[in-house]
């Protein structure tokens, strides 16, 4: 089959984001060198092989100019999450306490795409340097690998830059950038950059220890779950530390160009923002709600059971952050029904969550609304307005036909993991978390269970929604098509 995708600059463009990742390897590297440990050598090996690789791709492939346009964007963008997987894995398969393959690739695309679940069975065992690894993949897969690379990378600026960036990037509509993409692209790198460093000082004037809050705030502020410890953030029993990631892991849900505005403009751009007003509204419905339930289920009325493990909980699953604690499981099943619905609603598009998100959700309850209005009053004119743009028809549909198409995807993955005994709750549970990158565990993935224990085909299926799920779809399904690679 012909096709006119330039290859050569495909292959260029990966080489030279591989090599990235071959420096990115570097600093877990120093860590262990740090801590005395010796999953360093692990660290070089997996950094001289991507680097070797990385280089040959780029060297074989110069001397042109970069050709990346809207297909090149696509093919880029869903590749460099797989390629980034299989270098990423290789501390896991070379470190004192070896994972398997499946296992590796599960735990680095768990990382890359912020989604936080883990192979792991036991974390505190493993060095600071294999705990601090999967704490940079979550932190650099937070905004995007794309958005990083376009920071490092000013040859990709313009069109090949916005292609990459609108291939990735969530939303239902893009917010316009900055005629030079890498200004924009720093100025929120600034911004995620500074939230992070406030996160770390704030958590490590509290209980924790300097490496402990670094890995916390990374977690965090990606909205991605991993933790140093088996019991999470259960770990420190502080309602410091719960505070501190509340605050944090909603910053990391909201829209960091409403956030850049907010920044460049005023408080007001955030605060008038429709998605916003209404991601607070259902965070706060949300946790009225489940604080009732635990009430009614004859808990005691204290600021424990009704502030700060709830509304962590709740905080924890809309943003798709995925920090798991144990008293979540004896909620009840009110409890499972509201987490499984803020794990498919999400945040707001362009922040660092997983999910529908809020603004597709919002667009699909304002059309619903007008039909009804049409059934009544059928020769009125009726139209979907959000944050004061009128939405067009064909933009309506394309946010119908992703909302369904994920349940659809939600709906097949649960299916197939039923095949293998599971129960329809846990199977539900574990395709919304690992689609909506999630990383809530319950009952045969919760806290008296994990993922590390599921079959290897259940495994690689959740690897493939977590990487479908981080790329909103569209992007990966539109590769699957023939048409696409035709000339």
């Amino acid at each position: 089959m012909k096709t006119t995708l330039q290859i050569r600059s495909i292959v260029n463009v990966l080489g030279k984001l591989v090599v990235i990742e071959a420096v990115m390897m570097l600093v877990p590297l120093v860590i262990c060198l740090i801590y005395g440990e010796n999953d360093w050598k692990s660290f070089a090996l997996a950094s001289m092989t991507a680097l070797f690789a990385g280089g040959i791709a780029a060297y074989a492939t110069q001397g042109q100019k970069p050709l990346i346009k809207t297909r090149e964007g696509f093919v880029i963008t869903a590749l460099i999450w797989i390629v980034y997987g299989l270098f990423g894995m290789i501390p896991y398969m070379l470190c004192d306490r070896p994972l398997s393959l499946t296992d590796a690739m599960f735990e680095t695309i768990s990382g890359f795409t912020t989604t936080g679940v883990s192979s792991i069975m036991d974390v505190d065992v493993y060095s600071h340097g294999i705990l601090f690894w999967r704490a940079l993949t979550q932190w650099i897969g937070g905004l995007g690998i794309i958005l990083f690379l376009l920071a490092l990378m000013p040859e990709l600026n313009k069109s090949a830059g916005i292609s990459m960036y609108y291939a990735e990037s969530s939303g239902i509509t893009h917010d316009k950038l900055h005629p030079r993409i890498r200004q924009t692209v720093l100025s929120l790198w600034k911004i995620y950059i500074v939230v992070t460093a406030v996160s770390i000082i704030l958590l490590w004037i509290g209980p924790m220890t300097l490496f402990d809050s670094v890995c916390q705030s990374f977690a965090a502020i990606a909205t991605g779950g991993f933790s140093t410890h088996n019991e999470g953030i259960s770990f420190w029993k502080s309602n410091y530390v719960y505070s501190v990631l509340i605050l944090v892991m909603t910053v990391g849900g909201i829209n960091f160009m409403v956030i850049y505005s907010a920044w460049t403009m005023g408080i007001k751009r955030l605060i008038s923002n429709d998605v916003t007003k209404i991601f607070f509204m259902v965070l706060i419905t949300s946790y009225f709600l489940l604080v009732v339930s635990i009430l009614l289920r004859g808990y005691d009325f204290n600021i424990d059971n009704c502030l700060f493990i709830p509304l962590f909980h709740v905080v924890s699953a809309i943003t798709s952050t995925g920090f798991s604690i144990s008293e979540a499981e004896n909620w009840g099943q009110f409890s499972l029904f509201l987490t499984i619905m803020l794990m498919l609603c999400g945040s707001c598009a362009g922040s660092t969550a997983g999910g529908i998100k809020i603004d597709r959700l919002i667009v699909m309850c304002r059309n619903l609304k007008n039909e009804i209005k049409k059934s009544v009053f059928p020769k009125r004119i009726y139209v979907v307005n959000l944050n004061g743009t009128f939405l067009q028809s064909s933009l309506i549909s394309r946010v119908s036909a992703f909302v369904s198409l994920y349940i659809i995807i939600v709906l097949v993955s649960a299916a197939i993991i039923t095949l293998y005994g599971y129960s329809f709750s846990d199977s539900i549970f574990m395709a919304s978390s690992c689609i909506g990158c999630n990383g809530l565990g319950y009952g045969a993935t919760g806290i008296n269970s994990s993922y590390a224990l599921l079959q290897d085909s259940i495994k690689w299926l959740l690897t493939t929604t977590m990487i479908i799920g981080r790329l909103e779809l569209f992007t990966f399904i539109s590769l699957l098509l023939p048409s696409f690679w035709k000339k």
